[in-house]
C-alpha cells in the first residue's frame, strides 16, 4: 500500500482519501494537537517520553501526542514523528527502573483499521506537522 500525503489529504492507496475540509471537528484537534506538542516540548514530566523520542528518532523536526491512555501505573503515549512515523511508548508513572516499552510503525501501517474519526486526527497531525516551522 502506497501512502500519499499533501496538505489537504492523505490517501493509502487503494483506499478512501481524507480530505480536510476545515470542520469544527478538524479544528477541535488542530486545537488539541496544537496544545499537547506544547506540552511535550515544554513540561518537565514529558521528559522522559521527549528523551526516549530524541534516542530511537535522532533527526526527529517535529512531533505530536496523537492518543495518551492513561493507565493505573503507567502511562501509554503515542505521538506522530515528523509526518510519516508513529511511536507509541509506556512507562511506568512510579518506577523509572521498569523498562519502557516502545513500539514503532511506519504511519502507513498505523492508519490500517483505524476508524475515520482517528484518521482524521492523524490527518491534521501530519498536515500540522508539514507546516510546522519550529524544530527541535
Amino acid at each position: 500500500m502506497k501512502l500519499q500525503e499533501n496538505e489537504s489529504h492523505i490517501e493509502a492507496k487503494g483506499e478512501e482519501k481524507m480530505k480536510l475540509r476545515g470542520s469544527l471537528t478538524e479544528h477541535a484537534y488542530r486545537g488539541e494537537l496544537k496544545s499537547s506538542k506544547y506540552y511535550l516540548f515544554n513540561d518537565p514530566s514529558m521528559s522522559r517520553f521527549l528523551d526516549i523520542i530524541r534516542t530511537t528518532f535522532p533527526t526527529m523536526n517535529t512531533a505530536h501526542i496523537l492518543f495518551w491512555t492513561p493507565d493505573q501505573s503507567e502511562d501509554i503515549i503515542s505521538f506522530l514523528i515528523n509526518t510519516d512515523t508513529v511511536i507509541k511508548i509506556e512507562l511506568d508513572r512510579y518506577d523509572e527502573a521498569i523498562e519502557q516499552i516502545v513500539d514503532v510503525y511506519p504511519i502507513k501501517s498505523y492508519l490500517k483499521g483505524l476508524s475515520k474519526i482517528y484518521q482524521i486526527k492523524i490527518a491534521v497531525a501530519i498536515d500540522l506537522a508539514k507546516n510546522d516551522k519550529n524544530t527541535y
